[in-house]
């Protein structure tokens, strides 16, 4: 005769790591997505622009992603995403807390920041 298994039981298993930082921020599933494909530089940039200014108020706190390609069917270098960094390096800066490169490049996921830090005026 063979010998039984003991069943196991949720209470048997080890619970599951607590994620953090940029890991829980790919995690996350998006609440929405703007992808970039085939536009120019300056419609990118408007196009950023006002896909942050409506998620500052909507979705504070949420993950968007923007997908910019990799650059693969560009004539020269990738242009999409250096635009998007500097964005989010610059002007866009206090309306993100958090990003992160999307798995396989060609996007980025955002943190929308839970409240906006409003450049101080002298």
């Amino acid at each position: 005769m063979g010998k039984r298994k003991k069943r196991r039981t949720e209470a048997d298993q080890p619970a599951a790591p607590e994620l953090s930082g940029i890991l829980r921020l790919l995690c996350e599933i998006p609440v929405a997505k703007l992808d970039l494909h085939g536009l120019t530089r300056a419609e990118a940039d408007a196009q950023v622009r006002h896909f942050l200014a409506a998620h500052r108020k909507s979705s504070k706190g949420r993950v968007v992603h923007i997908i910019t390609g990799k650059g693969t069917r560009s004539d020269g270098p990738a242009v999409l995403p250096g635009v998007v960094d500097c964005l989010i390096r610059g002007d866009l800066r206090s309306d993100v807390s958090e990003r992160a490169g999307l798995h396989g490049g060609g996007g980025v996921a955002l943190r929308i920041a839970r409240s906006r830090v409003r450049p101080r005026s002298n």
